[in-house]
């Protein structure tokens, strides 16, 4: 998938409101230092984006 396309845009748009989400509620429910929930977000994140353009790659090619 071509970064600038216009399914690329799309695709990581959407990706980014569903982990702002995410984020948002590992922060209501841990009450931890800010580095801390950083830490654990990006630990859950992260892998969800690689997961995500794996499938992308996979089902929209």
């Amino acid at each position: 998938m071509k970064l600038f396309s216009k399914k690329s845009i799309i695709f990581y748009s959407i990706l980014g409101l569903f982990s702002l989400f995410i984020a948002r509620f590992i922060r209501d429910i841990f009450d931890l230092a800010l580095y801390i929930e950083i830490l654990i977000t990006t630990f859950i994140i992260i892998p969800m984006y690689m997961l995500a353009r794996r499938l992308a790659k996979k089902y929209l090619l």
